[in-house]
C-alpha cells in the first residue's frame, strides 16, 4: 500500500513536471529550444543605422547595423507573442530621415529580412 502511494505520487509528479516545461516545435538533445525568430538588417545607406521594433505603442532598441554591413537580431518572444504584428524603424545616426515600414506579421520561428537603401523611402523586407 506504501509503495503504491510513492507510485502514484511519483506519477503525478512527472505530468506536472511535464505540463511546466515550454512547449517547442524544435526541441534539441538537451531540451533547449532551436526555433528562433530572427531580423537580418543589411544595411546599404552610406549612414550607421539604429534598428528599433515598434509594438503597441512602444519602441525597443535592437541595435546597430554599421554602414554597408549586416547584422541579425533574436527577437524575444514578448515582442513576436500576441497579434505578432510589429514596425520595423531604421534610424540614420546624424540624420532626421527615419524609415518605418507598414505593420508586418511574423509567428515564433519566422526570419525578417530587411534590406535599407541608401535612399531609405526605398528600402524593403521580407518574412520567411
Amino acid at each position: 500500500m506504501r509503495i503504491q502511494r510513492y507510485l502514484n505520487s511519483a506519477a503525478l509528479i512527472a505530468v506536472f513536471a511535464g505540463a511546466c516545461t515550454p512547449m517547442t516545435k524544435n526541441a534539441g538533445v538537451d531540451g533547449a529550444a532551436t526555433e528562433r525568430t530572427t531580423m537580418v538588417v543589411e544595411n546599404n545607406n552610406w549612414s550607421d543605422m539604429t534598428v528599433y521594433i515598434l509594438r503597441d505603442g512602444v519602441r525597443t532598441r535592437m541595435g546597430a547595423v554599421p554602414s554597408m554591413g549586416r547584422s541579425t537580431f533574436v527577437l524575444s518572444s514578448a515582442l513576436v507573442g500576441g497579434t505578432g504584428e510589429i514596425r520595423v524603424q531604421a534610424d540614420p545616426l546624424g540624420s532626421s530621415n527615419k524609415w518605418t515600414s507598414q505593420p508586418i506579421l511574423i509567428v515564433p520561428g519566422n526570419q525578417v529580412r530587411f534590406r535599407l537603401e541608401n535612399n531609405v523611402a526605398l528600402s524593403s523586407y521580407s518574412v520567411y
